[in-house]
């Protein structure tokens, strides 16, 4: 695209930080201000995990903590806006190189209903921009979501168990993969570990978890 068309399309359609809302360069995806907000608020999954009952994922991968920029940049990503979740999706790959014999990507689903509501489906698309950025495939067609009467975080972490009871298999034959499972939040990880579940009885040999926010309280880093 040349100078004057970018121009033209700043005028029209600005380009906006999706974690405070300020105009940015076409070129960046969030500003530099909420750039070193979210590196403060950078978390080590351990933090979560020694905190959480026994997982049937082999490995996860957190990035920050869910509050502040982090919290506003995911609900900003729950609206249609992308920029939020592309730079995670960036730094969840970077986390991810070292991981090998990955077989692709897939999410957590949506129901029908809610993806026509968002107009998107954000953990689609979470892992649509992380395989890309891996150079791996994403694959969907393997989990769905039965529409329930209630949201699963309007209910007590008791309830969430049962609740994710909600999220079945289609059958697929996945015998000997080797799947990276995609989300936005893990809080009880009552989600995440019946669709790793489900994944590993369709035959999977392992499934590691990639998020963008956990729900780990931590102070902001001073550097």
């Amino acid at each position: 695209m040349n100078r004057a068309a970018m121009l033209l399309l700043d005028i029209l359609y600005p380009n906006r930080c999706d974690c405070c809302n300020d105009r940015i360069p076409y070129d960046m995806l969030l500003c530099e201000e909420c750039i070193g907000l979210l590196l403060g608020q950078r978390i080590d999954f351990a933090d979560w995990a020694q905190n959480h009952p026994a997982h049937p994922w082999t490995a996860g991968t957190a990035l920050f903590s869910y509050a502040d920029a982090a919290r506003t940049g995911v609900l900003a990503m729950k609206d249609g806006r992308r920029g939020f979740c592309r730079f995670s999706a960036k730094l969840l790959a970077e986390s991810l190189a070292e991981t090998a014999g990955i077989d692709f990507v897939t999410w957590v689903p949506v129901t029908r209903s809610r993806r026509r509501q968002q107009g998107f489906a954000h953990a689609e698309y979470l892992a649509e921009c992380i395989a890309e950025e891996l150079g791996i495939p994403s694959r969907g067609g393997l989990l769905q979501e039965q529409a329930g009467s209630v949201r699963q975080h309007d209910l007590p972490a008791a309830e969430r168990e049962i609740y994710a009871q909600r999220f079945t298999g289609t059958g697929a034959d996945l015998r000997g993969m080797h799947i990276l499972l995609a989300d936005d939040i893990l809080t009880t990880g009552a989600t995440l570990r019946r669709c790793t579940s489900l994944l590993l009885e369709m035959g999977a040999a392992r499934v590691d978890i990639a998020v963008i926010c956990a729900g780990v309280k931590v102070s902001l880093r001073d550097d």
